[in-house]
């Protein structure tokens, strides 16, 4: 450390601070936008959603939240990146699209059938998965409450009047 000029042990008594501080807010934020209520309250298009998941069976009797079922689970960088990409997207098309419904996209759908199959791991151990059907074309009310819809002809979507 003698080594070091005293310009560059400025930079360092300033800079490694300022990183502490930015990691601990992230690591908050990250925390606060991966909770239910944050997502049920903080976004206009998912207060019906939120509101029907409060009777889930899910909810109910094992206390599941949006990110159990939404969030990668099996590895901590996607998880950060969907996380980072997702909010990215809906923030945008919230402040320019005002979209009616919420669509699900391949990377979104793909999470969610993981999410059910590790879930529900013992369930559909005896349930032919590979033919590449998706556990929400024939359980889509659960836990949001809406109508059966093929998934196959239709965009997932939950409406949101």
């Amino acid at each position: 450390m003698n080594n070091l000029s005293s310009r560059t042990k400025k930079r360092l008594l300033i800079g490694v601070p300022l990183l502490v501080i930015a990691a601990v807010f992230l690591v908050m934020q990250y925390e606060r936008t991966s909770t239910t209520h944050y997502c049920g309250t903080t976004c206009h298009i998912m207060k019906a959603p939120y509101e029907a998941s409060f009777h889930s069976v899910h909810r109910e009797a094992n206390s599941v939240g949006c990110k159990d079922c939404h969030i990668p689970h099996d590895n901590i960088l996607e998880q950060i990146a969907y996380k980072g990409y997702s909010g990215a997207r809906d923030y945008y098309k919230n402040t320019f699209a005002q979209p009616d419904v919420l669509h699900t996209k391949k990377w979104s759908e793909k999470i969610i059938q993981r999410n059910c199959i590790r879930c529900h791991a013992t369930v559909v151990a005896r349930i032919n998965t590979s033919d590449g059907k998706q556990c929400f074309e024939c359980h889509r009310g659960e836990p949001h409450d809406t109508p059966t819809q093929p998934f196959s002809s239709q965009a997932v979507f939950t409406p949101i009047r």
